[in-house]
């Protein structure tokens, strides 16, 4: 190393020079001795090289910082003292070896934890492992794309106390709750709690769209679904869903096969990627509205009658319809347009934009949605009013 020491006494006589530039290249030439040589350096000799990296570097612009730390943040004898000042720097300086640097142990990272705002939170949550003290105050002092982060994260070890914090702090926020549900260290005793919110916040959403009568046959639906519901399941399977709609793959017969599956949350969530309108507004139509509701969806996304009875059907649990009303439901949608369904679709989706998080009914209060299609400016009269 007496060659490299030698050097590097040559390279800090030339970090007087005032100009900015040449001191950049200065550091340049520190760093790239620091890396050639770290393999044989001893403890000294990495801190002799931290120390005149670390003044050149804060004697220069945060970019020239931030460049420094993401070529030391790889580095396992990165000189600590420098990479401790450069974690705690500003976000664009410290984000490398905060989220990459193993010479920074877990009191670092606690302390830091303890001190920066969400930013640098955020990049210690997404390191590749994350000791519980330091996942403790992350979730303590996280806002929610950290919390999401560091959920998602599965390696980050959470102490029990934690997660059960976690799931508190994730009781509005569906994507935290879809993520925590998938962790695998979720104790049972927790996932059931988390799956009871689940249903809460359902039942919250839907709530003031129904009758109270209504609302106590929608219970029981909702928490016989929640009871095995798979929440990393219905999130991809809604993503794919998503993807593939705006692909135009997604077809009649997938629709059809959910239903039969009695997989009703992605049948709604599919219905609503054809259609444009919110997963609230569809579940109304295919589970309380009037049968004009659900046949309007169908027509306008181009359904068969066949497709209609059996969302129909569907919705009508294994009682299914009474087969006096299955010849007036199937004449009534042989009578709908589709250009008079496609009108009715878009007034509703001005409705779901114009009414946004409001928690009121889909439709105006004793209106059903087939007397808001006749209220349509020029809407024909082509089917009688459902009763």
């Amino acid at each position: 190393m007496q060659n490299a020491q030698s050097c590097l006494l040559e390279i800090e006589a030339l970090s007087t020079e005032s100009s900015s530039d040449k001191r950049r290249e200065v550091l340049h030439r520190v760093t790239d001795l620091f890396f050639l040589t770290n393999d044989q350096q001893s403890p000294d000799d990495v801190l002799t090289f931290g120390n005149v990296m670390e003044r050149i570097a804060y004697e220069l612009e945060v970019e020239a910082r931030a460049e420094l730390s993401e070529r030391i943040s790889s580095i396992d004898k990165a000189p600590r003292h420098l990479v401790c000042r450069l974690a705690g720097d500003d976000i664009t300086v410290a984000k490398p070896v905060l989220e990459r640097s193993r010479v920074l142990t877990d009191d670092d990272l606690v302390r830091i934890a303890q001190t920066k705002g969400q930013t640098h939170l955020h990049a210690i949550a997404k390191r590749d492992s994350l000791a519980a003290p330091v996942t403790d105050v992350i979730v303590e002092r996280g806002e929610n794309p950290v919390l999401l982060e560091v959920t998602k994260n599965q390696g980050a070890e959470f102490t029990n106390d934690c997660l059960v914090s976690l799931a508190e702090k994730a009781r509005d926020n569906a994507e935290l709750l879809t993520a925590l549900g998938t962790r695998k260290d979720v104790q049972p005793e927790l996932m059931v709690k988390i799956k009871q919110r689940v249903a809460q916040r359902l039942k919250s959403e839907m709530a003031g769209k129904y009758t109270r009568a209504d609302m106590a046959e929608l219970d029981s639906l909702i928490e016989k679904g929640t009871e095995n519901l798979d929440l990393e399941g219905l999130k991809n399977s809604n993503d794919e869903l998503q993807m593939r709609a705006q692909k135009d793959q997604l077809t009649e017969d997938e629709i059809i096969q959910l239903a039969r599956a009695q997989r009703l949350p992605e049948t709604v969530h599919a219905l609503s990627v054809l259609t444009g309108l919110n997963d609230q507004m569809v579940s109304y139509c295919l589970l309380k509205a009037d049968v004009a509701a659900l046949g309007i969806i169908c027509k306008a996304s181009g359904f068969k009658s066949t497709t209609f009875l059996m969302l129909l059907q569907t919705r009508n649990g294994k009682e299914g319809i009474p087969a006096r009303d299955v010849a007036r439901a199937m004449r009534e949608y042989e009578a709908l347009s589709t250009a008079n369904a496609n009108r009715t679709l878009r007034f509703l989706k001005i409705r779901c934009s114009a009414e946004g998080d409001n928690q009121s009914s889909p439709l105006p209060e004793n209106q059903n949605l087939w007397r808001a299609h006749h209220e349509l400016p020029g809407a024909p009269q082509d089917m009688e009013t459902p009763q």
